[in-house]
């Protein structure tokens, strides 16, 4: 007779997991095909069962990282999110988990062309810096799943390979990633879905929250979103709105990655009281010309609900 945790982890053994007594979990196969996990966008809760008010026996520490068993769909914490995961130690509610396909060190790509190559992040994270060496200054992390333009590569004094990574915030500017951290998408990854298809459309429900996608009158795809906040009235008293445009619209621009922010540009500028800085994020579809875009997220995971700035 085994346990369940015991059959959890010979079965992420298999899926090349190591897992240590006492220890916690190593977070990236070295060898075999992508593992799902989890990482901890905030600090989360561990409980016994995927309840309000199962007990709760632990939790995870920010950017802390652990396998995902399977999803369950049961009550949540919230009105809108009924998504946990199952964990080999217990199970944590879904909003504050980045899901991740973690995949084993890469092999550097040696062949970047004129143009270079859009790449993943396939480690749960990288720390991107100044200079191509681990004591150069860090400028930002970079964490699973976002993407990025790889310009060209350098060989460090002690042998590791990194990454130019260009960077389309103005003023524009590069930061240095090791390679092994960075998965160059294939051609398919890049192709359009079925560019033959007529009479394709997305409808976006703003009062349900969900994104529907239509071949002909056809579902082919449809998941929930986080629209826009609407309007707030900042701190000098003047409005603002952040609502998501209602109304027919075309995709004007599509774009594999964005550096979204609203960092001020001059030293002179006023700090935003909610000041964001999020580079590399994946799969941008633009559709209105204020910025308004469908985009994937790393910064929570908590759809259901308004509180995207459009």
């Amino acid at each position: 007779m085994h346990t369940r945790r015991q059959f959890l982890g010979r079965s992420l053994l298999a899926l090349g997991v190591l897992v240590f007594p006492g220890m916690r979990w190593l977070w990236r196969p070295q060898s075999g095909g992508p593992v799902r996990m989890g990482r901890a966008i905030h600090p989360v809760t561990l409980y016994d069962a995927p309840r309000r008010d199962a007990r709760r026996i632990g939790g995870w520490g920010r950017d802390e990282v652990f396998p995902i068993v399977r999803e369950v769909r049961a009550p949540g914490l919230n009105a809108y999110n009924d998504l946990w995961y199952e964990t080999p130690d217990g199970y944590v509610f879904s909003a504050w988990v980045q899901p991740m396909w973690v995949w084993p060190p890469q092999l550097p790509e040696t062949n970047l062309g004129d143009w270079g190559f859009w790449g993943e992040v396939c480690a749960p994270y990288t720390d991107a810096r100044e200079e191509p060496h681990p004591e150069a200054k860090i400028v930002y992390r970079f964490y699973n799943g976002t993407t990025y333009h790889v310009v060209g590569l350098a060989r460090d004094d002690l042998g590791n390979v990194w990454y130019k990574i260009y960077d389309e915030l103005p003023p524009t500017g590069y930061q240095w990633a090791l390679a092994t951290d960075i998965r160059r998408l294939t051609r398919r990854e890049l192709s359009p879905i079925r560019p033959f298809v007529g009479a394709k459309r997305i409808e976006i429900d703003l009062s349900r929250q969900t994104v529907t996608c239509y071949e002909g009158d056809r579902v082919v795809f449809t998941t929930r979103c986080a629209s826009g906040i609407g309007k707030r009235v900042l701190e000098d008293g003047t409005e603002e709105d952040l609502s998501t445009p209602e109304g027919d619209h075309v995709v004007i621009l599509k774009q594999v990655s964005r550096h979204m922010s609203n960092r001020p540009q001059k030293p002179e500028d006023p700090v935003p009281a909610d000041l964001f800085d999020l580079p590399g994020v994946p799969w941008n579809v633009f559709f209105d010309r204020s910025g308004t875009a469908i985009h994937g997220t790393y910064w929570h995971n908590d759809f259901g609900v308004p509180r995207s700035h459009g």
